[in-house]
């Protein structure tokens, strides 16, 4: 059976959580301090030390709380039982993964705010090869008689993944997600992909 989360400990987190965002609305994140948000929290600092090491630890916790949910959306398979990948699977992972981001925009943006791009893209990176393994591993782009690496592809997919997104936070996800999933599936184009035993369709 599992273990229950003590309440008092969800509600300390969420009041830590609170009013770190709450101080990132008035203060660049160098300049909240430990006390800033014990303060806000209307905790004491030992309460905060109690469940993080510092404020990098805090950041830390919130992104791996977000990249969890990323995680579960990624685990919708690819692949359908002829071995094929769709265009129509891609579209509703992503939508998905919009649909999840837009729930907590806020919290989206802020932390895009204060984490290195690069940082993040690395993160998601990982959620990726991991998720679809089994995919990549037989994935050859050719160029010119060239295999182009994979790791190549990924890094320009999720570059424009990132930054497509990145446009529709700041306008407010005023963009409906299928159709912002489509757009960002015609911006990184699958043209000149050869897929060894898996068919594009």
């Amino acid at each position: 059976m599992a273990k229950k989360k003590d309440l008092r400990v969800l509600k300390t987190h969420k009041a830590i959580y609170t009013a770190f965002f709450t101080l990132l609305q008035k203060k660049d994140y160098t300049d909240i301090t430990i006390q800033d948000i014990a303060d806000e929290a209307l905790i004491n600092r030992s309460t905060f030390y109690a469940y993080f090491h510092d404020k990098d630890d805090l950041v830390e916790q919130i992104i791996e709380q977000k990249l969890d949910s990323i995680r579960a959306v990624m685990q919708l398979s690819l692949l359908t039982n002829d071995n094929e990948v769709k265009l129509m699977h891609i579209q509703m992972v992503l939508t998905q993964l919009l649909e999840q981001i837009k729930e907590d925009k806020d919290t989206y943006v802020l932390i895009l705010s204060i984490i290195d791009k690069h940082i993040l893209t690395d993160k998601f990176k990982g959620i990726v090869t991991d998720a679809y393994q089994d995919i990549l591993s037989r994935l050859r782009i050719m160029e010119s008689d060239m295999e182009v690496p994979v790791e190549l592809i990924i890094d320009y997919s999720l570059g424009i993944l990132f930054m497509t997104v990145n446009w529709w936070l700041k306008n407010d996800c005023d963009y409906p997600e299928d159709q912002l999933a489509r757009l960002i599936m015609k911006l990184v184009g699958n043209a000149n992909l050869t897929v060894l035993g898996i068919s594009v369709i």
